[in-house]
């Protein structure tokens, strides 16, 4: 997390128009965004991308978008969705590590029906910490939002678009900021959607979803176990059936626990090994139970599952923080050696150099940051006071236009897309403002034959439907 002299520090910008590959004219902008202490003096800035399509449509949608971690740059949906250039992963998840990629054309550049501005936060990509006390100021979850909010109004003004209608995106903590982010938002900012990408507004919340986490985890799980164990059965049929267990024997049993009839509890016991495809001595001895850590460890005999997707795995090591996870009770992840991580983590960073290499201007003295795990270990979720799972509600209580996009990985065990199915099932959001997509995917659900393409459809259709409604 260190910081850059402030003396040394020259304020960034560096523009230049260029042509899709179906000859439309767009601006692509670089620039930092400076921000200022109580004194005046800069201690940080954040780094953003315009795509601006030419001639320029002073009243067109301009979504805002970025990733999460948090201490993520943008560098994941910049080069896997959203960028005129995009990584495809030949054959994902079926595939080497680290993956080949081609770095092709995005055929679904959204710039159409958008214009795009994709936002590295302090500390992240080439945004700097440029004093050191300035951190605990950013690296927590209202004063990121804060910062989030300063950076939105000030490029609507400067880009004279004050009445545009704007669409916040965010990925995995990046949705925790979407939802913090528009409370932080000035009334007059026309905030019109809110795109969840891999939706996490449980970490860190103030409140609770009270049911056993083994209830709403198994349609995840179930899909998990059917793509490793029972690739001939029906997908749908499978999670829908699983889900219809977990909400009824499931749910009853764990309620009743050694109260349950044996009769009852067998056939429970049967059900549960069979849709979560652990074995069933382990489910018998942890009385009906299995932590996230078992399903990654003990789904597939001497295989770690990843967590990001779980279509994925890695033999499991014999040393370091993966030794001896067969009997291990927790697991301490090593991020190098998780095997989504493992097989696409460079290959992005790859993507975003080759990115300026070719078409681009950096930042002169300046490294890229994409090894930023520090940035979340020191992250200051406690200090924010307002429940993240009720922001939504009081949102669009508050914004009567406002809509939400919910978009989430089936393979994915760190945002779940149970997660969603319970949560919209506990609060009570209006239905006909809320749109729902799970793809065929892990947590960067846009990586996979064809999700790109698809996930930038929703997208589009999320942002013309609203427009067809004004």
């Amino acid at each position: 997390m260190g910081g850059t002299e402030m003396r040394d520090f020259v304020p960034f910008y560096w523009e230049q128009e260029k042509k899709t590959s179906t000859g439309d004219t767009y601006l692509v902008r670089l620039s930092d965004f400076v921000l200022t202490d109580d004194g005046g003096e800069a201690e940080a800035a954040m780094y953003s991308y315009s795509y601006i399509g030419l001639p320029e449509n002073k009243e067109k949608p301009v979504v805002f978008a970025y990733n999460g971690g948090p201490g993520s740059a943008s560098e994941w949906l910049h080069m896997g969705l959203l960028g005129p250039k995009i990584m495809e992963i030949p054959g994902y998840p079926k595939v080497e590590r680290p993956a080949k990629y081609d770095f092709t054309e995005n055929t679904s550049f959204l710039l159409d029906c958008c214009d795009l501005v994709l936002i590295d936060p302090v500390g992240t990509g080439f945004a700097p910490l440029l004093k050191e006390e300035a951190a605990e100021k950013y690296y927590e979850t209202q004063g990121d939002a804060v910062s989030f909010a300063k950076f939105i109004v000030n490029w609507l003004k400067i880009n004279q678009r004050k009445d545009a209608p704007v669409y916040l995106l965010g990925e995995s903590y990046g949705t925790i900021r979407n939802v913090v982010l528009a409370d932080e938002l000035p009334d007059d900012v026309n905030l019109r959607g809110i795109i969840s990408v891999g939706t996490s507004l449980n970490v860190g919340a103030k409140g609770t979803l009270l049911v056993e986490p083994n209830v709403r985890r198994l349609g995840v799980n179930a899909a998990v176990c059917r793509y490793h164990f029972h690739p001939e059965l029906d997908e749908a049929d499978f999670i829908r059936d699983a889900m219809e267990f977990a909400y009824g024997d499931y749910a009853h049993a764990l309620l009743m626990g050694n109260r349950l009839p044996a009769d009852k509890r067998e056939k429970v016991l049967e059900k549960l090994a069979y849709y979560s495809g652990l074995d069933r001595a382990l489910l018998d001895k942890q009385n009906l139970r299995f932590s996230e850590q078992d399903f990654m460890t003990k789904l597939c005999p001497g295989e770690f599952v990843s967590m990001y997707d779980a279509r994925m795995t890695l033999p499991l090591e014999r040393n370091g923080s993966l030794a001896n996870l067969e009997n291990a009770d927790i697991v301490e992840v090593d991020f190098n050696q998780e095997p989504f991580i493992s097989c696409i983590g460079s290959s992005i960073g790859d993507c975003i150099r080759a990115y300026y290499d070719a078409e681009l201007n950096r930042p002169e003295g300046r490294v890229y940051q994409d090894d930023t795990l520090a940035v979340a270990m020191n992250w200051d979720y406690r200090s924010y006071e307002k429940d993240t799972l009720q922001l939504p509600v009081d949102l669009m209580k508050e914004n009567e236009n406002l809509r939400f996009l919910f978009v989430n990985g089936r393979y994915d065990l760190s945002s779940t897309f149970d997660f969603m199915t319970y949560y919209l099932s506990q609060y009570d959001l209006p239905k006909d403002r809320i749109s729902c997509e799970v793809l065929e995917s892990g947590h960067a659900s846009y990586i996979g034959d064809g999700n790109a393409k698809a996930l930038s459809s929703a997208v589009r259709a999320f942002i013309e439907g609203d427009r067809n409604e004004l």
